[in-house]
């Protein structure tokens, strides 16, 4: 394990990564705070009457732990990127002030908001909660040297300017927390979109009329075994090649390549586990699943020493084809039981999100790997020694 550089707090460099990582939290923070983000208006009371209720009378400790734990990251990701001058303190303070600050702001907006309920004790757990994360930042990782280990790392194995690529890659455990109608099948979204207009009527008409006219109008049919492992080969292989369009030629592209595929399935375990119990962690490693994987992998694998550029292309033709195979298919046979059981679960209190994280991932990924193929940053990467 190398040994990585004694570098003074006030010189710490502020990355990308960490910059692009506390926009998308930030998001991720509103959205939570003021879904569903409608009805609007004013209720009689004044938007900073929270502060001074009393306490909530009835308390579960898997709320507190949620809003601690949702505010560590914040904590965190705010000290990350205040300036690398400022001492230790000053910046546990002001990370800390701005996370309660935030916390602060989203409680008195939910005022306007009806169907949410604005919450002293949610201010003071979500403050105590970036409070954990800002001190995580400034005193622990630095005496336990993590960060420095974790940059040193970074520069070693990953091209400059990635951190788009990085924060994507990252995102892809936390999209497949969602129930998939496939394993690793996230961006499944004209089937659920259409299919209320297939219920209808009309549609039936419509389709009885092509059907006596020779034609036929797709339904959106359970997809076959074929498929299944298409899909989830396909989606193998695209986050591999995207991972391996980031690093730089010296670094153990196929340990980081079974590293990812390792962290996907470890995400599709935890949501196994959150839905049915941890005794049904494993339930998605059926022999079609597994085949799936074996497939995908004696894809992929033999792939990761192409070009970044090269691989980017890849990564995206595997990514589209997967994205219209599963969009063109119906749900698996378990899709339904399992968001069934998702949906009455703990992160209910997450208002969707996952699922929309499931849904826009692969399409934000092509999007990125398409600009990678396309625009100088490949071309940059390609040449570096």
């Amino acid at each position: 394990m190398p040994t990585p550089p004694r570098t003074p707090q006030s010189h710490r460099p502020v990355s990308r990564f960490a910059r692009y990582a506390l926009a998308a939290y930030g998001v991720l923070i509103v959205y939570a705070s003021l879904y569903p983000f409608a009805g609007w208006r004013w209720q009689g009371f004044s938007p900073f009457d929270f502060v001074t209720a009393p306490l909530p009378r009835y308390l579960t400790a898997s709320d507190l732990l949620i809003n601690v734990f949702g505010y560590a990251p914040l904590g965190y990701l705010l000290a990350r990127n205040l300036p690398s001058r400022w001492r230790r303190w000053p910046s546990w303070l002001v990370a800390s002030a701005l996370s309660s600050a935030v916390s602060f702001s989203m409680e008195s907006i939910q005022a306007f908001l009806p169907m949410r309920v604005s919450s002293n004790l949610d201010w003071l757990t979500n403050s105590l909660g970036g409070a954990i994360g800002a001190a995580v930042c400034v005193w622990l990782l630095p005496r336990l040297r993590l960060a420095a280990l974790l940059r040193l790392w970074r520069e070693r194995w990953f091209s400059p300017h990635v951190g788009y690529g990085l924060l994507l890659l990252a995102l892809w455990p936390v999209a497949l927390l969602w129930p998939t109608a496939v394993l690793l099948g996230t961006g499944q979204i004209v089937p659920t979109l259409l299919q209320p207009a297939l219920d209808t009527d009309t549609w039936r008409v419509l389709s009885a009329w092509f059907e006596g006219s020779g034609l036929r109008l797709a339904g959106f049919a359970p997809m076959g075994p074929l498929r299944q492992t298409g899909i989830t080969a396909a989606m193998l292989v695209g986050g591999i090649l995207t991972l391996n369009a980031l690093l730089r030629p010296g670094a153990p592209r196929l340990r980081l390549a079974l590293a990812l595929t390792a962290a996907a399935l470890a995400a599709v375990s935890l949501s196994a586990a959150l839905s049915f119990g941890p005794d049904h962690a494993l339930a998605w490693a059926t022999p079609p699943a597994l085949r799936s994987l074996v497939v995908g992998l004696l894809l992929a694998l033999p792939l990761v020493y192409l070009p970044p550029r090269a691989s980017a292309a890849v990564a995206a033709l595997s990514l589209l084809l997967a994205l219209l195979w599963i969009n063109f298919s119906g749900p698996g046979p378990y899709y339904a039981l399992n968001l069934q059981a998702w949906s009455q679960g703990l992160f209910i209190r997450l208002y969707g999100l996952p699922q929309w994280l499931s849904w826009l991932w692969p399409f934000a990924l092509l999007v990125y790997l398409v600009s990678r193929v396309l625009g100088p940053a490949g071309a940059r990467s390609d040449r570096i020694p």
